[in-house]
């Protein structure tokens, strides 16, 4: 791919954002705050989707946007026509920067991993003042690679068992969008664990990717969860567990239109507002993540490996108001049992 392509690329998207935060750095209100920085740049290869279906990756982007624009630097953010072409722009976007400018690149999609960690063991990942790589919830580790990562297992052992309080909630289902995301597995082991630890129960977990060749398809059926899938699992199950991003919306619009019909355990946000047949959700703070990473490499110290968990309130278990009095207390009592089953898993 030739430069000239990867910089109109990289053009393309951040115009509009670019000439809103100039008309707002510019206004009397903010311009004596500080100072732009044009040779300071965070740069975010984002999946074919953009920030659609999957509910962190447009956390992250509102993270990023809310961080650079505080801060005075540039955003650029990435959306290719595929994944083949996402990988190909990162190849060169990690090559050592020769226009001196401080560069930070973003990987938002756990389908890039693979194809970094190559380039990695290749040495073809430049780590310098100029160029650094961050990778968000990568499954590896490496001297020239920055990574985040959000553990689920904790947040979601939590939950488990307090669904496990609930007398009406033994048969389980577990709708995945693809398991070869890290926190998806996690998410997934995470809850069953927190579960059985109180009670048995049935568990059935259907994974989208075995029915979609596209491995990202299954974040965004929405339509196909509530016409299909939602009603399937009335009468057969209590509870429906969706990781598998916005495709959460089909199953709670059928909650909203046939209510009492199962719960469903919200995830990534705070979903209460959607259905009363939400106990909980499962909320991870992808915005604030990113933000304390581009702070942290704008002042020379983001570190290389960097877990953000449960015990420092990256993600949280928010109860529902209408559940408060009921489940409240078992996630009280278990709180600190799951922040060191989190930190016992990752070991």
């Amino acid at each position: 791919m030739s430069e000239n392509k990867i910089g109109t690329m990289l053009r393309r998207p951040i115009r509009i954002l670019l000439l809103t935060f100039c008309l707002y750095a510019c206004s009397d209100h903010d311009k004596d705050q500080y100072q732009f920085r044009y040779d300071t740049e965070v740069i975010a290869v984002f999946s074919p989707y953009g920030t659609t279906g999957q509910t962190n990756a447009d956390l992250l982007y509102r993270g990023m946007i809310q961080a650079t624009d505080s801060l005075g630097i540039t955003f650029r953010p990435i959306f290719p026509l595929t994944y083949e072409e996402g990988a190909e722009i990162l190849a060169e976007l990690v090559k050592d920067n020769k226009n001196g400018y401080k560069r930070l690149i973003v990987s938002t999609d756990a389908e890039y991993s693979d194809h970094l960690r190559g380039l990695a063991d290749n040495g073809l990942v430049t780590d310098s003042d100029s160029t650094r790589l961050l990778v968000f919830d990568g499954d590896f580790k490496h001297s020239d690679v920055y990574t985040a990562h959000i553990p689920y297992y904790g947040m979601m052992y939590k939950a488990g068992y307090v669904a496990s309080t609930m007398s009406d909630v033994e048969n389980i289902i577990i709708y995945i969008a693809n398991e070869k995301y890290r926190y998806i597995r996690e998410g997934m082991k995470g809850f069953v664990d927190g579960f059985i630890q109180n009670k048995e129960a049935y568990f059935e977990v259907h994974n989208f990717s075995t029915t979609n060749e596209d491995s990202a398809e299954g974040f965004m059926l929405s339509s196909l969860a509530y016409v299909t899938y939602a009603r399937e699992c009335v009468d057969v199950f209590d509870m429906i567990l969706p990781l598998c991003g916005e495709t959460i919306m089909g199953f709670l619009r059928y909650n909203r239109e046939f209510p009492e019909s199962f719960y469903t355990v919200g995830v990534e946000t705070d979903r209460s507002s959607y259905s009363n047949d939400v106990p909980f959700s499962c909320i991870t703070h992808y915005d604030r993540v990113i933000s304390e990473c581009i702070a942290d490499w704008v002042d020379n110290r983001l570190e290389h490996y960097r877990r953000f968990g449960m015990d420092e309130g990256w993600t949280e278990l928010m109860i529902s108001e209408d559940y408060r009095s009921q489940l409240e207390p078992a996630a009280e009592d278990i709180h600190a049992q799951a922040i060191e089953m989190e930190e016992s898993y990752a070991d």
